[in-house]
């Protein structure tokens, strides 16, 4: 049995949610990348890796962003229509 589309106020929840994690995980991330910098620590090995991870949060943030952009324009487009 096939299951019913996510309604449009779903899909932008979901997007929002995972905009916002994104964002988080990148930003500590980030902070911890630079808290170590600033102590001294050498940018390699686990610390080369969390610079990593946090740039893939804020990628992963990036790209649902441009989903909540469909989201909306479609938004527009159904008002449009009434």
């Amino acid at each position: 049995m096939a299951r019913p589309a996510p309604t449009l106020q779903q899909r932008k929840t979901f997007a929002l949610i995972r905009i916002l994690g994104g964002l988080v995980a990148g930003a500590y991330l980030g902070y911890v990348v630079l808290v170590n910098l600033a102590a001294g620590v050498a940018f390699e090995g686990q610390l080369l890796f969390t610079a990593l991870v946090a740039a893939a949060g804020f990628g992963y943030a990036a790209w649902y962003l441009r989903e909540l952009s469909a989201v909306a324009r479609e938004e527009r487009e159904q008002q449009g229509r009434r």
